[in-house]
């Protein structure tokens, strides 16, 4: 019985879905071209248009050219939805879907999450079911005040219809919303895309797995995820569905701390979802071999949805779409580091307690002192735990050596091991109601993140809590600090409850936001009031748009990749480093800050000498050079293996400060061209089909090559050069693309190469 009343409700939905024939005499294709406004940078604009043949939304460049076209309204969509979001991040059962142009579905979701552990905040596993409808046919046709309005009848009993509103937007681009009405009992909505051959899809945030996200499902949904499989890795890649060498605990391979719901398509254009709620996309994941498989699809919690398109070439694309997103500001140049920094030992007979860390930042400042490192600044994480006396001096004796000082602050309060701040903080936000809420009024606990413990978010959306912040903010800058690190921002759940009558199902995304505005509106009043500029960083980010109150970048100076694991991995440790740097910065993100030897050793083993070195070099030429390292098993400082390490350290924390005044010219010239300073070859050399699938190495700015060594035991690297010449600053070998040539590479030596006739620096 069950299988007719599904091949009835087929047939049926099969049956109502027919092609929309306008009723004017005029050309099918109809478009509306809309200048960008004077202030626009960016000259192009985008139109929009729709297909009245299959009622199909359609965006064209200025020369009329179809950059970006909406699947037909299909005819062979499933009347029923069913979607898992599998557990531990698998991939192995179908989904059910429909890849009509617009498609919704009444039905329900549920998404339990991780309520405690490293993990709080992920989706622990998930799965959406219901029944399907499709715009039908276009009833309406408006414009007014430069809006142009569609209204379509859909394929539903219940007589909902689908509104389709587009206008003009920022950077030349087409803002659309499209919206199911009446709302009730609609669970999420469904766009899907033509896709074309060769098509690539390039961004998407702070993803390990790949560049080029073809062919992968990436969630829009921000999860503490920087745990690979370790020693484990061999087991893991026979294991069906968890995508191999690139696999992460425990929510799979494209899940992220720092999340960008968009894309630059290799086919002249950019996306941008602007919408902080639970979202898919599926790039071209549709097995069913059918015409779904030549789509890309994106479907959002709730009934409603908003997105913006921006023709060009991929480097006008990637201008607008970090034009639209946010950019990273310009930091002070000492803030590019080097930097030294002494973490807390958390697990272990050996973890630290206030007197134990004080003797190690006076040994570390002994040791700097005495080595003479050429480093800018030094952090200690463990402050707030220590005598207010001691940071004082600690911070004087730094300024007395020409070295910043950095602090550390985050998102929530707790009592834990992590010792990074008192147990009577945790107090004052309990008795003062500064934390999240439970729906029954109570604060909201989770276990913590650091396994033993409780923990609870701070509520942003809480005057009285922002106040509280901003005095916990100044008293760092007060005490002298520089800098501080901005951590976590991931942790919030969807049944928490916000004094502004947000819940985490909205909040979720839109939270480390909120956490960062909160943070910079202080500095910049700080700053006015007192001339100083001090640095941050953060880790968890989403995006969002700068005309609209902006995104995580719209905020940040910098952002640290979470936290890698202490080995070679393609999941998470030094091999997982370059994708993640460069899909986020083609999103205005580009302030990469990685921690120098890795930070998760819980699996993984003690950061080797050869680790430490390779990292140090990867680092030389990424936009912030950091030594940040070990959870549990204790910091590996330069010091901490041997006199050839401490000088190969020395030779690239040199060779970073050299670099740092090109550095700062990119990132300052980025603010206006929206070009990374680390930009992928792709971007640079689009029509290279061999640079296009390079995702261990980088071009800094214009003239900068640069190949590290990122696979244990290596003292050769395969290179590939792009047109052109090339050369090697240190033994001015030249090199003429496009090739691939082997370079030597021993462990004091990064493979980095200038354009010919250039001289960086």
């Amino acid at each position: 019985m069950q299988k007719i009343l599904l091949s009835l409700m087929y047939l049926i939905a099969s049956g109502l879905l027919v092609s929309c024939v306008d009723s004017d005499t005029e050309p099918v294709s109809r478009g509306v071209s809309i200048s960008p406004s004077e202030t626009d940078p960016v000259i192009q604009s985008t139109r929009f248009n729709y297909q009245a043949e299959s009622t199909g939304l359609q965006f064209q460049n200025q020369a009329g050219q179809v950059v970006l076209e909406s699947m037909p309204f299909d005819r062979q969509g499933a009347p029923i939805a069913l979607a898992i979001n599998e557990p531990l991040g698998s991939n192995n059962l179908p989904e059910l879907a429909s890849y009509a142009g617009i498609s919704y579905e009444v039905g329900g979701q549920v998404n339990p999450e991780w309520p405690a552990g490293p993990w709080v905040g992920n989706i622990l596993t998930g799965a959406s079911a219901g029944l399907v409808f499709h715009a039908r046919e276009l009833l309406e046709d408006t414009q007014a005040n430069g809006v142009r309005t569609l209204t379509y009848s859909t394929n539903d009993p219940a007589g909902r219809r689908i509104q389709v509103s587009a206008k003009a937007a920022e950077m030349g681009s087409q803002e659309v919303s499209v919206s199911v009405e009446p709302a009730l009992g609609v669970s999420s909505i469904g766009l899907a895309f033509k896709m074309k051959a060769d098509e690539a899809f390039y961004g998407f945030g702070g993803r390990h797995n790949s560049l080029n996200q073809r062919g992968n499902d990436v969630i829009s949904y921000i999860q503490a995820q920087n745990l690979g499989a370790g020693p484990l890795q061999p087991g893991v890649n026979v294991l069906p569905g968890t995508q191999g060498e690139t696999y992460l605990f425990p929510s799979g391979p494209d899940a992220a701390y720092y999340v960008q719901a968009g894309f630059v398509s290799s086919k002249g254009y950019s996306f941008l979802l602007d919408d902080t709620r639970l979202a898919v996309f599926r790039m071209g994941t549709q097995r069913d071999g059918g015409a779904a498989a030549q789509a890309w699809r994106v479907s959002v919690a709730g009934a409603s949805t908003r997105f913006l398109v921006a023709a060009g070439d991929v480097k006008e694309a990637t201008a607008k779409l970090s034009g639209i997103n946010g950019r990273h500001r310009t930091p002070p140049d000492w803030a590019l580091g080097p930097v030294i920094s002494r973490t807390i030992r958390t697990l272990g007979a050996q973890a630290d307690n206030a007197d134990t860390y004080m003797a190690k930042v006076n040994d570390d400042l002994e040791m700097l002192r005495v080595l003479k490192l050429p480093v800018r600044g030094y952090a200690f994480e463990a402050w707030d735990i220590l005598p207010r006396e001691f940071t004082r001096e600690t911070i004087r004796k730094l300024n007395s050596m020409g070295l910043k000082s950095y602090l550390y602050i985050r998102n929530y309060v707790g009592v834990d091991i992590a010792n990074t701040e008192r147990p009577e903080t945790f107090s004052q936000a309990i008795l003062n109601g500064y934390l999240a809420r439970t729906p029954g009024g109570l604060p909201y606990f989770f276990g913590s993140t650091f396994f033993v413990g409780v923990g609870g978010v701070i509520d942003f959306t809480n005057p009285k809590a922002v106040q509280w912040w901003k005095g916990r903010v100044l008293e760092m800058l007060e005490l002298g600090a520089d800098g501080f690190m901005q951590d976590f921002g991931e942790n919030v759940l969807n049944s928490m409850q916000f004094s502004d009558g947000s819940t985490g199902v909205t909040l979720h995304n839109a939270y480390p936001t909120l956490f960062h505005k909160v943070t910079r509106q202080i500095l910049d009043e700080y700053k006015l009031e007192t001339g100083r500029d001090i640095f941050f960083y953060t880790r968890a980010g989403f995006s969002g748009r700068h005309a609209l109150g902006g995104s995580s970048a719209s905020f940040e100076n910098s952002n640290f990749p979470g936290d890698e694991s202490t080995d070679w991995s393609r999941a998470s440790g030094i091999a997982s480093l370059t994708t993640n740097m460069l899909n986020r910065a083609v999103g205005g993100a580009w302030g990469f800050n990685t921690d120098i030897g890795g930070y998760i050793d819980l699996i993984t083993p003690v950061t080797s000498k050869e680790l430490f070195i390779r990292w140090t070099q990867w680092a030389a030429l990424s936009p912030v050079f950091r030594v940040h390292n070990s959870a549990s098993k204790g910091v590996r400082m330069p010091w901490s293996f041997d006199d050839e390490t401490v000088e190969i350290f020395r030779t690239y924390a040199a060779l970073h400060q050299r670099a740092t005044p090109y550095i700062l010219k990119t990132w300052q010239a980025g603010q206006t061209t929206g070009l990374p300073p680390t930009r992928p070859l792709w971007l640079m050399f689009p029509d290279d089909p061999q640079a296009v699938t390079q995702d261990q190495m980088w071009m800094l700015g214009d003239d900068v090559l640069v190949a590290p060594v990122v696979t244990e035991g290596s003292t050769m690297r395969e290179v590939y050069f792009p047109i052109g010449c090339w050369q090697d600053p240190e033994n001015k070998a030249e090199y003429t693309g496009p090739s691939t040539k082997s370079i030597s590479a021993p462990l004091n030596k990064l493979p980095y190469f200038f354009r010919c006739g250039s001289n960086p620096f």
